[in-house]
């Protein structure tokens, strides 16, 4: 049976500009370019051909949908020197982008590719699609080539992102991301920053670089009172093999953030699947598959009683062999991992070979409500509880610390 979002997610996805009578216009053919497209106020269909559009694009209006023959077939590109946008904003000024959504407007992109040129650098800002303070959606778009080569892509160049939705002041930016594809990126593949910014991403899949040692990734972010869902998309190759105290790959991260549902997704050779850290609205991560993660599930220092993990599924989970694991990875091998919190729910998951432990209850827990899940073949422990009054009941295993956690064996 297929499943519905949340009342809240599903609110977003209303967002698709609903223009009547629209006027359409041709790149090349009405119009020689694409922005020139946009600068007229008659063309709210802009269809493209199927080529290669080296520009970037700035979209300051509302209604406006553009349109090309399939995404690896019409490509916008970076030109090798981008300007920088006239947005006023204090979250990251002065970027660079190849196209850019301002405050205010309203913008479809469908059927076409993003190629960022793969030249940024270090003291670049910048973003493969940016909507500040904006509405729209991206549909069936691949975003690809948003970072830069060789020491440009590093630890140090952490402000490239390959798309972002942001918000601040009383503006606000709701945007879906749907049966898209995110690849090749610098540090996160997309971002959704700001109180009033909200996000669905679904269907999509997000690639990282795979395993190298020059920038820890990030799939997908929302931080900063961003909310919304992440639903059914596809994320893989978020490998950091250098030191994890300068950070590790995380699949999906949702720090200080609004409202999130994190739903049916599958996260594949990922040092961290789903971190969880500092929110104080609810988090609801359900029925999601990781599969050859060091680390399945992290959840820290939530708000009292705003997680529930439910009905997620992990496998093949590995352990960092790093030297410094210990100091600055230490649940690597576990399957889900809580710590300092209160009031967090643990519900019918399943962890199978887990080189840790398959559920650890850190140091700071309390009162967590840890229920029917099943946990087979975990090296230290199949439950390990540290907390204080964590309630558990009819959990399915073999190994726990303090003895007696496991009311029945798989």
């Amino acid at each position: 049976m297929q499943k519905s979002l949340p009342v809240f997610a599903c609110s977003l996805l209303a967002l698709s500009p609903q223009i009547a009578d629209a006027a359409v216009c041709k790149v090349p053919g009405s119009s020689a370019t694409i922005q020139k497209a946009v600068d007229d106020p008659t063309c709210t269909d802009i269809q493209l051909e199927a080529q290669v559009y080296t520009e970037q694009i700035s979209i300051g209006r509302a209604g406006i949908t553009i349109t090309g023959k399939g995404a690896g077939r019409t490509i916008v590109r970076s030109p090798t020197t981008r300007v920088k946008s006239s947005v006023s904003t204090t979250f990251l000024q002065r970027y660079s982008y190849v196209v850019e959504v301002k405050p205010g407007a309203l913008a479809t992109l469908r059927d076409l590719s993003i190629d960022g040129r793969s030249n940024a650098t270090c003291t670049e800002r910048y973003f493969g699609v940016r909507y500040h303070n904006a509405t729209g959606n991206l549909e069936r778009v691949v975003v690809e080539n948003v970072r830069g080569m060789g020491t440009s892509f590093s630890s140090s160049c952490n402000n490239i992102f390959a798309v972002a939705v942001t918000s601040e002041g009383t503006g606000g930016g709701s945007v879906q991301i749907t049966q898209s594809t995110v690849r090749n990126f610098q540090s996160v593949g997309v971002l959704a920053n700001g109180a009033n910014s909200g996000v669905i991403v679904q269907n999509s899949i997000v690639r990282g670089a795979g395993p190298q040692n020059s920038l820890p990734q990030t799939g997908i972010r929302y931080t900063n009172g961003a909310s919304g869902a992440a639903d059914r998309n596809n994320l893989f190759d978020l490998r950091f093999t250098g030191d994890p105290c300068r950070g590790v790959g995380t699949g999906i991260d949702f720090y200080r953030a609004g409202q999130a549902f994190i739903t049916s997704n599958v996260v594949v050779d990922a040092d961290r699947g789903l971190w969880l850290r500092e929110n104080n609205s609810p988090q609801v991560a359900y029925d999601n598959r990781f599969i050859r993660n060091y680390l399945g599930i992290h959840s820290t220092r939530n708000g009292d009683g705003q997680v529930r993990i439910s009905k997620n599924a992990l496998s093949e989970l590995k352990r960092s062999t790093a030297a410094t694991v210990e100091s600055c990875f230490a649940q690597s091998g576990d399957g889900i991992a809580v710590d300092d919190e209160l009031d967090t729910v643990v519900i019918q998951n399943s962890i199978a070979d887990s080189p840790r432990n398959a559920i650890e209850l850190g140091l700071g827990t309390e009162n967590l409500d840890v229920q029917q899940n099943q946990s087979v073949r975990s090296t230290k422990n199949d439950i390990d509880d540290q907390g204080t009054a964590n309630r558990l009941s009819l959990n399915r295993c073999q190994k726990s610390e303090p003895a007696g956690l496991c009311a029945s064996t798989p």
